[in-house]
């Protein structure tokens, strides 16, 4: 049994590749598990809160509006805006906005050429990571996730186009992962959910899991549970860093005092992501931000699915829930940023499709 997989075996107290999914069974919070790696190559991957200089987005139609006012927040904050088209969306409505934008923010918003499948470019879009020589520089890296879906294929040819225009090295990454299933610190420190491990396929050994951190320029990484109820089983919509030692963690404030399963699963993320920290000797910053529980069919509500730029935070907010989950989760988040002011967006369409600001936005990074 490879050294990865016993390891685990050993912590867990049975093989994980006879485990069923982590949330399969009611009433059982799986505990959460830190794995520490090699990067290949001085690789680290890049930290959720730095600015960009670039915003990638795509217009579809169904919360076109939110589009546009992520657009325009990224073109005050200072950033340029590169937008492409999801596929059967009426291209005359995106190149409208774009031209109204046009004439405010003249050519910092371009309209990338060719169209995309899914809307979500974090999840297709090119794994950005900084890679170090022995001279101590830094220069960028793009990995290109691989997806072996027919359906997906134009959003599986873009990061590669991407890599063209703008001159970065982009290599192949021989796994299914979407972008926004891992935050890091930008450090080394990265967290990824074990259910979307499971979902995904990806075996708990060195030949895969391992192989897989080592390549994203992990060195300590937290497999965490996540929420039952949600579906993309993305770590971005449960905890993001906004610095090297500080994190927004949702935290569920239900009627059981917060006691019911999903409070204590984000209970036991908290845990394995500061396990991971200590291993790291990084004194990890936690700033707890209320969450409502989950209600019925309804995807769960992320207020820390957000964008940091330049000069200001971009959060998720749902004007449709008592004004008090808004307010709450705007005074924790504007705490963990200090000086830099937290807009609140509303991402009320984008919820009901399984995301917030964080999916439908990529900072770009070429340097």
């Amino acid at each position: 049994m490879p050294i990865l997989r016993t390891l685990v075996t050993l912590l867990l107290g049975f093989d994980p590749e006879l485990a069923i999914p982590a949330d399969a069974i009611p009433g059982q919070v799986p505990m959460a598990l830190v794995l520490e790696s090699k990067p290949v190559d001085g690789r680290v991957l890049r930290g959720d809160y730095e600015p960009p200089d670039r915003v990638l987005l795509v217009f579809t139609e169904i919360w076109a509006d939110t589009t546009r006012t992520i657009a325009e927040q990224a073109l005050a904050s200072g950033a340029k805006v590169s937008i492409v088209l999801e596929a059967e969306n009426p291209r005359w409505k995106m190149t409208r906005m774009v031209g109204d934008l046009a004439r405010r923010y003249e050519d910092r918003i371009t309209v990338l050429d060719g169209s995309v499948d899914t809307p979500w470019v974090r999840d297709w879009g090119p794994i950005q990571l900084a890679r170090g020589d022995d001279r101590g520089s830094r220069r960028p890296l793009w990995l290109d996730a691989d997806y072996d879906d027919l359906d997906r294929q134009q959003d599986d040819k873009t990061p590669v186009l991407l890599g063209r225009m703008f001159e970065t090295e982009v290599v192949e990454l021989p796994w299914p992962l979407d972008g926004g299933a891992f935050i890091s610190n930008g450090e080394g420190l990265c967290v990824l959910t074990i259910e979307y491990l499971d979902e995904q396929g990806i075996v708990w050994d060195e030949e895969d899991l391992g192989h897989l951190l080592a390549q994203l320029g992990c060195r300590a990484t937290a497999l965490v549970p996540t929420l039952i109820g949600e579906e993309t089983k993305h770590a971005d919509m449960i905890a993001q860093f906004v610095a090297p030692n500080r994190l927004l963690m949702a935290e569920v404030i239900d009627e059981l005092d917060g006691d019911s399963e999903d409070a204590l699963r984000l209970r036991a993320a908290e845990r394995g992501i500061l396990q991971a920290a200590a291993a790291l000797h990084i004194k990890l910053e936690v700033i707890h931000v209320p969450t409502p529980p989950t209600r019925g069919s309804d995807n769960p509500r992320s207020y820390v699915n957000g964008l940091r730029l330049a000069d200001r935070y971009l959060m998720p907010s749902y004007p449709q829930l008592d004004e008090h989950w808004d307010l709450g989760a705007w005074s924790a988040v504007q705490r963990a940023l200090g000086d830099i002011p937290v807009v609140a967006v509303d991402t009320t369409m984008m919820i009901g499709s399984g995301g917030a600001i964080h999916c439908a936005a990529l900072g770009v990074f070429v340097k």
